[in-house]
């Protein structure tokens, strides 16, 4: 660190202590530096023996920004239905009680004090010890964070101070810190993609099968449109699940997904999302509408068929239309203007591609990201439709306990700019053992086996990724 550095970081230390003897509080200290550009997967690897259980990975959809959090500097967590109000609160608590970071730094998106985490999909269903580890709710302000984005790497050090602190130790402690995280790159080594030997266990495969006749009947009954039902395979493997291994397949095969990893202790949540659910950035706001699928061609010709066969069939164009209706319909009541195109396109992914319509928010009014998160989760892409009949169908009727599964997941920063991917294409690891998870858009016409056959396309990103003789 250059000297000034060190100043800058002693002079907001000294202005923290006095703020905190001021007001008899705790105060935040947020600290930038340039450093030299490692790979972050590097970074969460070889920091696992300080920080196991307390790291964070996110990589957004082109790669412009790739963040790793390591420890908890704070964490936050709420349960129940204000989940969403409480943790906007806290965080706007906490960055009240910080040194004002934009006074002294450029801004850079995903450096500088920022929470990293996701909620749960629905806090009314009754819980299993399965997601024990994870609240409604759960953000990270990390004591450390890696962030590269427009080709520089930083890193952001938090740290609290009270009336009482020893600024010289505290400084000391600091630089010892980022000298121990950032000597990760001694430590280089890729995956050298031996085969995991693993078990793959089908979960009620025939309950979930009688539950998509059930829900189709009620819904030729015209008592909801669209219900999204998902379902669990569970594998058990010969060793112990390498999180960074996992991690690293999953960015090297899924390159236009959201890839994420939020650890809670010995578990931890993992998956590569094709589906953004809401990005803000400079008062604007961007979502993704992701519904209607088919599976990959095997030659150019094959799976341009196939994508045509998509773009023309009514079941999954009908699904489609939900999730954009719903998505305009929660935009309009925070922006006068909503840019929906007329028709939608093909997003491909590595083995299914999906019916993709953007909705842009030009002039949003001055509204929380957590609001909007709210207001768009759950999307019919991932819960039904209409939203509140569709989710209460779901929680008397679907068989497994979701968790964070197909919730949002995302980070948000000091300025309220920030972005969300839906939890789907994902599993949830200990040790040996993975649940993962996967979901289809149940309609009047849908046939369960050939649902059941679209959740088995879904389920392969995360078993390719884990890299055994199963995928």
């Amino acid at each position: 660190m250059t000297a000034v550095k060190q100043h800058e970081l002693l002079d907001c230390l000294e202005r923290a202590k006095e703020k905190a003897h001021d007001l008899d509080k705790e105060i935040l200290v947020s600290h930038r530096i340039q450093v030299e550009q490692i790979d972050p997967l590097l970074i969460y690897k070889n920091n696992q023996l300080n920080f196991k259980g307390k790291r964070s990975y996110w990589s957004d959809s082109n790669n412009r920004i790739q963040m790793v959090g390591l420890g908890e500097m704070l964490r936050l967590d709420a349960n129940g239905n204000k989940r969403f109000e409480e943790i906007n609160t806290k965080w706007k608590t906490i960055l009240e009680n910080s040194i004002d970071y934009s006074e002294t730094m450029k801004y850079i998106p995903g450096t500088g004090p920022l929470l990293l985490g996701g909620f749960s999909f629905d806090p009314l269903k009754d819980r299993t010890p399965l997601w024990m580890n994870f609240p409604d709710a759960s953000f990270v302000l990390p004591s450390h964070l890696y962030t590269i984005t427009n080709q520089a790497a930083y890193l952001t050090q938090n740290i609290l101070v009270d009336a009482e602190t020893d600024l010289i130790h505290i400084f000391n402690r600091i630089m010892n810190q980022q000298a121990e995280v950032l000597s990760s790159q001694i430590e280089e080594g890729y995956p050298t993609n031996s085969p995991l030997v693993f078990d793959l266990t089908e979960i009620n495969q025939n309950n979930w099968k009688q539950t998509v006749r059930e829900t189709t009947a009620l819904i030729n009954k015209g008592k909801i449109d669209k219900v999204v039902l998902a379902r669990e395979v569970v594998v058990n493997a010969s060793e112990a699940i390498p999180i960074y291994e996992t991690l690293f397949n999953l960015r090297e095969k899924q390159t236009q997904s959201f890839i994420f990893a939020i650890e809670r202790g010995e578990h931890c949540f993992i998956g590569a999302s094709p589906e953004r659910l809401v990005q803000k950035q400079n008062g604007e706001f961007l979502s993704t509408c992701l519904a209607g699928s088919i599976r990959r061609g095997e030659d150019i010709k094959e799976d341009e068929q196939l994508g045509n066969e998509l773009l023309s069939d009514p079941k999954n164009r009908e699904e489609h239309a939900f999730v954009v209706q719903m998505i305009r319909e929660a935009f309009e009541k925070v922006a006068s203007s909503v840019q929906v195109p007329t028709e939608p396109s093909l997003y491909k992914g590595r083995d299914i591609q999906h019916l993709y319509t953007p909705v842009i928010v030009k002039k949003a009014k001055q509204v929380p990201l957590f609001e909007v998160v709210k207001e768009l989760h759950p999307t019919p892409a991932l819960g039904g439709f209409p939203q509140r009949e569709s989710v209460d169908v779901i929680r008397k009727n679907e068989r497994l306990d979701r968790g964070w599964y197909s919730a949002p997941i995302g980070w948000v920063d000091y300025l309220d700019q920030g972005e969300f991917a839906v939890g789907i294409r994902s599993a949830l690891v200990s040790d040996n053992h993975a649940s993962l998870f996967a979901g289809c858009g149940i309609v009047a016409d849908s046939d369960p086996e050939n649902e059941y056959e679209e959740t088995k396309i879904k389920l392969r990103p995360m078993l390719h990724a884990l890299g055994g003789a199963q995928t």
